[in-house]
């Protein structure tokens, strides 16, 4: 009996390590994303904006991961951002909600040149609904109750080199460890957030059209590195276009469209590559952005995070 314990809290503490990792979600369109990967990235626009980034993985699969940000990034001043953001993340038994508070400071560098050093602060909950799994033994003492964080608190720190063609950024998305209520998970639970880095830029081939290629990296301990690579074409009228790949996981489309500069709306479709494309073949992404108080007089960034 505890060998059967054993194996189903290993499979609960395994789900909330994912988690864990997921509070920085791995989405396709990473563009508009960057609030989550990088605190530096709070006030990096030319304008304010509000976004929404809903993903929906491994559709048709019981329990599968949905994750949903909402978040705000605000140039308050001419050299410091504000950057808010609400996250509810959701796979199999694990539920994840974290808000965070981001500022950021835009050293110039030359008037072309811009380096930004961001931190977080964040209030998060997670909780493992482990009475909602089926067990092969009944009454299980261990799986009577289930696990709570309770409301936690934690920060985060990065920094972004960046020019109107280039940007590259490194962060920890969180320094502390997660702890549990009534169990002690310190030696299943990774201790701290992993940390993320990416590069990429802007190349204009030819007077119409622009190519966007960006890198992001994830490293956290325990887990797998992850990779992603997007692949942006975008067009002068306002219509987005390209491909996104995760190392040896997943390959995808995507496709947008800026309406008068201000709304914006993409789409991104995945399909794994791994096993998983033997009981689910499809992961669908939706983002929605308003843009609003755009300043020509403000250091442009790369679209990446415009």
């Amino acid at each position: 009996m505890k060998k059967i314990n054993s194996i189903i809290l290993t499979l609960g503490v395994v789900l909330v390590g994912f988690s864990s990792q997921a509070q920085d979600p791995n989405y396709r369109q990473n563009q508009f994303n960057a609030l989550m990967l990088n605190p530096a990235q709070a006030g990096a626009n030319s304008y304010n904006d509000i976004s929404t980034l809903a993903n929906s993985q491994w559709t048709g699969l019981r329990g599968a991961p949905k994750t949903i940000t909402v978040s705000g990034n605000f140039n308050i001043m001419k050299n410091f951002g504000l950057g808010v953001s609400l996250l509810q993340d959701e796979i199999g038994p694990v539920k994840s909600t974290q808000f965070a508070v981001n500022g950021a400071y835009h050293l110039k560098l030359s008037p072309k040149w811009r380096f930004s050093i961001g931190i977080r602060a964040m209030a998060l909950n997670t909780t493992v609904n482990l009475t909602d799994l089926v067990t092969t033994v009944g009454n299980d003492p261990d799986m009577m109750s289930n696990l709570s964080t309770g409301m936690q608190f934690n920060a985060g720190y990065g920094a972004l080199l960046y020019h109107k063609n280039f940007y590259l950024g490194f962060s920890q998305v969180r320094v502390a460890g997660l702890s549990f209520k009534d169990r002690n998970m310190s030696l299943f639970v990774e201790n701290r957030g992993g940390y993320v880095g990416y590069v990429g830029g802007n190349v204009k081939l030819g007077s119409a059209v622009t190519w966007r290629p960006n890198v992001v990296g994830r490293y956290m301990q325990g887990l797998p590195y992850t990779v992603d690579c997007n692949m942006i074409f975008t067009h002068k009228v306002g219509l987005d276009f390209g491909a996104s790949y995760q190392v040896n996981s997943a390959i995808g489309g995507i496709v947008g469209y800026d309406f008068g500069n201000k709304f914006y709306v993409g789409y991104s479709y995945t399909f794994p590559l791994s096993n998983l494309n033997t009981v689910t073949i499809q992961s669908h992404e939706l983002a929605l952005r308003y843009k609003f108080n755009n300043s020509a007089s403000r250091c442009q960034g790369p679209r990446f995070f415009n």
